[in-house]
């Protein structure tokens, strides 16, 4: 009997050969299509990407952005890791984008980009006026011509630039030639860190980022294969760190490194690399580290040898005693005393301090959303001495958890020269940077007579009695300022009362527009053109922290759309009216707007080039011939190996030196210099107990830790539910809000709830919401889920604010549709210092009606453009609806 295989070969063989026919010309025609196309390397260091430049590799045809590749820089044209373990402990690893680097297509192509300059008509704010195009010329005028007017009536501190005025820097890009503007102390991120930082270990960020002081918190990513045990209270790294530190704490627990999560929410990071979840009462933090602390002295689990080298002793003793019940209070701070505080039961807290005081070493990292609260600066103080008393603190494998970015950087970057002159004017430090709200709300009664300068200075956070008081009636945004922080109704109160103010912005449709009078067409800077970027990163960008191993150069990308220009050559436009242009950009000050983008890239190749002449630079970097600028734009990601990682105050611990620059030299767990100074005449301007306790001696009452977000507030009753406000994968803060990538098609916006608490509200999933607090409103879709513990409520960060026009109690501009959570936040702190960016607070959720397709399945209609001053503004700017 004859076989059938023969035949069979046959057939297989004519198929094969047809399939490959078509393969071939699937091949052919994706190479026709790709004709002409020009790949460039760019990064992402967009809004809070602080712990990478992740590498985008862009496709671009015909001025069209066509497609984002990964980092392929490591393995060549291909984004795998697969460079093996040793590899990845020298941080030769790719830096891929996250799902938001991929989208930036859509930022470029929306229907709302802002193409051209648009002049306010009528009064600033939400709900009034309408925008119109002008020129250029007419733009760039009436900004100079306003700015030498403001400064003329209020002086140099009348003007205020948004640019990250933090750790004492002014963003103001003329401030040094034409004497205007002003700085401000502290930051955003590690806000509710800094008294802690400062107090108790002698830290300041502000000359670490200077390069004043080595003494950095800060560790590499590859340092975390060194911890036994990860920790993660109040962090969920999955989703709200990008870049390789959550990359490798994701094989850090694949290998072995138990992982616990402490967390109001069951986050993804739970889900994904917890060993055990600890639920916890948001707020109540610093009750369970006083219980941690409590077992840690009684059973005697304290690296004896680290303290007595590195702690001062006096303060170590009488945290102890006050821990141990022989304070004043007389409390034993025991897990039973923790437990009905921060609802979790004393066998876990017990078992916890336990398993932490005998593993070594432990990466406890206490994040930022945890002491971003009123007095949260306690809790954060409290993780750094649990870390200290453990040994943990400044060792391979362990923690600050402050500020745990900042890092040395180990790869020398090119530098262009723009051949600028000094300036001699140095913008002076006018106030606490989270305190412009509170700056723009009662500066106007000072100045009147109303106020006092003594209340001014404290509301403000003057960091001296002799420091000059600021008048601002001009602000300049770069980016969408007045959304991203607390208050928002007192915010953009404040913001639209000034004289004058313009700006920079990506869409027509974003909240901070609605405060400007002039605003200017940004490009999108990692796509089109070749300005610089904030904190003096030029094109040449490394990763600021966890991964500086490296550096990538962001080359020449899209023509800008419409009219939109270079930032620099506004700036230098304005620099012109304004009589410093000579000294503001010197080498760019004949070059016309048709070869802007030419001139700088000539700067930028005139700078690798003098790099990479420099013979030590390339020896170190291991070139065996000098680059050209050709092949360097086709490859651009610089990198060198990492030889061990740096971990906490490495540098000067191996020096034997002290890192901790207290008045003692050591680690200060009661601090000396609270004792010695009046915090109130700080630059604090508030009040702080010298060592972290539950009940500050300031707090009338005896409901225990008294703070304004927390449970055991008297506002509880009113508003019983305690909101955080976490940030999403789809978001860096309000970047991307309005990119229907990370909008419509992967993001459900809604305010999260336990189903005992939706359930005793009658709210199902999907029901449409009034959440409320005594500081605004917002209506929401309701995610009913067991992620939340009850009691608690979670509305995530960087939702934009826009409003239905109609003015009510508690909101001055209407009730925003869109989902910020920063609406319902309050920002107050006095008499507890001020410094921390708030981002919790109380609510109450109540259902308006069931969820039906228009309010549940479409969310970008409904809190998109819908808000009626938005809506009307938008058609207005394109000419239409005009009265």
């Amino acid at each position: 009997m004859r076989t059938a295989y023969p035949t069979a070969r046959l057939r297989g063989s004519k198929q094969q050969k047809e399939e490959s026919v078509d393969k071939q010309g699937i091949i052919d025609a994706s190479r026709a299509k790709r004709e002409g196309e020009r790949i460039f390397y760019t990064s992402c260091p967009a809004n809070g990407c602080w712990d990478s430049a992740c590498v985008l590799k862009c496709h671009v045809k015909d001025n069209k952005l066509i497609a984002i590749e990964p980092d392929d820089s490591v393995n060549a044209n291909d984004s795998r890791e697969d460079c093996g373990w040793e590899n990845i402990w020298k941080g030769n690893v790719q830096m891929r984008p996250c799902a938001m680097g991929h989208s930036w297509k859509k930022e470029i192509e929306a229907e709302t980009r802002l193409l051209h300059p648009m002049k306010r008509v009528g009064e600033k704010g939400p709900g009034k006026g309408y925008f119109v195009q002008i020129s250029w010329e007419e733009a760039l005028d009436t900004i100079a011509d306003k700015m030498k007017e403001i400064k003329a009536k209020y002086g140099p501190y009348g003007i205020f630039h948004s640019q990250y005025p933090s750790f004492e820097k002014n963003g103001f890009p003329l401030a040094a030639w034409w004497e205007a503007g002003f700085g401000a102390w502290g930051e955003h991120s590690t806000s509710g860190h800094a008294a802690g930082e400062m107090l108790h270990l002698g830290v300041d960020l502000t000359k670490v980022a200077s390069g004043r002081s080595d003494a950095s918190p800060g560790f590499e990513a590859s340092d975390i294969f060194n911890s036994k045990l990860f920790i993660m209270w109040g962090m969920d790294p999955v989703v709200a760190w990008f870049g390789p530190t959550s990359y490798y704490m994701q094989l850090a627990h694949e290998y072995g490194c138990k992982t616990i999560v402490i967390d109001p929410r069951y986050t993804q990071s739970a889900e994904i690399l917890a060993d055990q979840w600890i639920p916890i009462r948001p707020g109540t933090d610093l009750a369970m580290m006083l219980a941690i602390a409590q077992v840690l002295y009684e059973e005697d689990l304290i690296d004896h040898k680290f303290v007595d080298e590195w702690v001062d002793k006096a303060g170590f003793e009488e945290w102890r005693a006050y821990v141990m019940g022989e304070g004043e209070d007389g409390i034993k701070k025991t897990p039973e005393w923790a437990a009905p505080i921060c609802a979790v039961p004393a066998e876990t807290i017990r078992e916890f301090a336990r398993l932490y005081g005998t593993t070594k070493p432990v990466h406890l990292q206490y994040f930022y959303s945890c002491a971003k609260r009123h007095m949260g600066d306690y809790s954060a103080i409290a993780s750094m001495l649990l870390q200290s008393m453990t040994g943990n603190i400044a060792c391979p494998g362990g923690c600050e958890t402050g500020a745990c970015l900042p890092t040395p950087g180990r790869v020398p970057a090119p530098r262009a020269d723009w051949h600028r002159d000094p300036g001699n004017y140095k913008p002076p430090v006018l106030f606490n940077n989270n305190c412009l709200t509170e700056i723009l709300a009662c500066q106007k009664d000072y100045w009147e007579g109303r106020m006092s300068e003594s209340e001014f200075r404290h509301r403000i956070g003057s960091p001296t009695n002799d420091s000059p008081l600021p008048n601002i009636q001009m602000i300049i945004f770069e980016n969408n300022y007045g959304n991203n922080h607390s208050n928002v109704n007192k915010r953009f109160a404040g913001m639209a009362s000034t004289e004058f103010n313009w700006g920079f912005q990506w869409h027509l449709n974003q909240p901070t527009a609605e405060l400007c009078d002039i605003i200017l067409p940004a490009p999108i800077w990692q796509l089109e053109g070749m300005d610089e970027y904030m904190y003096g990163h030029q094109r040449f960008v490394s990763g600021p922290n966890g991964m500086r191993n490296y550096f990538t150069f962001c080359g020449r990308g899209l023509d800008f759309p419409g009219e939109v220009r270079s930032k620099e050559w506004v700036w230098t436009e304005i620099a012109k009216r304004l009589g410093v242009a000579d000294k503001y950009n010197p080498r760019m000050l004949d070059v016309d707007v048709d070869h802007w983008v030419d001139a700088q890239e000539a700067v930028y190749k005139e700078a690798f080039e003098n790099w990479a002449n420099n013979e030590t630079i390339m020896a170190y970097l291991g070139y065996e011939k000098r680059p050209t600028w050709e092949e360097f734009n086709a490859h651009p990601v610089i990198r060198t190996e990492i030889d061990s990682p740096y971990y906490p105050f490495r540098t000067r611990i191996e020096r034997g030196e002290s890192p901790f620059e207290t008045p003692s030299g050591k680690i200060e767990f009661s601090s000396n210099y609270v004792k010695t100074h009046d915090m109130t005449e700080s630059r604090w301007r508030g009040q702080i107990e010298p060592m972290p306790v539950w009940s500050p001696s300031y707090v009338e009452g005896d409901i225990g830790s008294a703070s304004n977000d927390g449970f055991y507030n008297p506002k509880v009753k009113k508003y019983p539910l305690s909101m955080v406000s976490p940030v999403s994968i789809y978001r860096q803060h309000s970047s991307n809000d309005n990119n229907p990538f990370m909008r419509e098609d992967c993001y459900r916006h809604a305010v999260w709830i336990s189903g005992v608490d939706a359930q005793a509200r009658g709210i199902k999933d999907g029901d449409i919401c009034r959440v409320y607090s005594d500081r605004g409103e917002v209506e929401l879709t309701a995610y009913v889920t067991n992620r939340m513990m009850p009691g608690t409520a979670a509305v995530h960060h960087g939702a934009w604010f826009q409003t239905d026009g109609t003015p009510a109690e508690c909101n001055t501009f209407g009730e925003d549709l869109r989902g910020t959570p920063n609406i319902l936040l309050d920002d107050g702190h006095l008499p507890h210092i001020l410094g921390a960016l708030i981002t919790a607070g109380l609510v109450e959720v109540e259902k308006l009606r069931d969820g039906d397709a228009e309010g549940f399945g479409n969310e970008a209609e409904r809190g998109g453009m819908r808000g009626a001053s938005v809506a009307l503004n938008y058609r207005r700017s394109l000419g239409e609806g005009k009265e």
